[in-house]
């Protein structure tokens, strides 16, 4: 990891599942980690608002394979 980067989030492909990862430098403490995960749900938030309903406060779910037409 960069010595610049506090944060990476990656979503990729491996065999036939969506996987993600969260790599953070380690002088980033918890609190900072939470506050910028917070952020950055929020800007995606304001970004497609139609993903991310206020009333939902806790949601679990699987990423689903992409249909091929959409690549």
């Amino acid at each position: 990891m960069e010595e610049s980067v506090l944060l990476s989030v990656t979503v990729s492909r491996e065999k036939d599942e969506i996987v993600y990862k969260v790599d953070r430098s380690s002088s980033l403490s918890n609190e900072e980690l939470e506050y910028y995960l917070r952020e950055i749900i929020e800007g995606l938030c304001k970004w497609k608002p139609d993903v991310c309903e206020k009333t939902v406060q806790n949601f679990k779910g699987k990423i689903k394979k992409r249909p091929k037409d959409q690549r």
